[in-house]
């Protein structure tokens, strides 16, 4: 899930022939037990992390509103477990946040 997302992020920004590289991910997955004492991954967080100041950007507003709808595994496990997705710049200034 996270190289998809990080996959369509990059890949929106090259339609916008936008270099942000180098991009950077990080994961993480709450694992516990659900009302049946099953284990189970109960929720993901996904950073992604790119690799220039936003303003060095252009069209950045409009890659950060759609990218995450091209990515076919993120979209299809954020049915079933929620998800929240981070994405800063490279100075660590917070773009996006959204929580499925």
């Amino acid at each position: 899930m996270a190289n998809c997302l990080t996959a369509s992020l990059l890949f929106a920004l090259r339609k916008f022939k936008q270099d942000a590289e180098p991009l950077r991910c990080q994961a993480s997955a709450e694992v516990g037990r659900n009302e049946q004492n099953c284990p189970r991954v109960l929720g993901i967080g996904i950073e992604l992390q790119l690799g220039r100041r936003a303003a060095e950007l252009e069209h950045l507003p409009r890659v950060l509103g759609q990218f995450e709808k091209f990515c076919t595994v993120g979209r299809s496990v954020a049915q079933g477990i929620p998800v929240c997705l981070w994405v800063r710049d490279a100075e660590g200034v917070q773009l996006k946040q959204s929580e499925e």
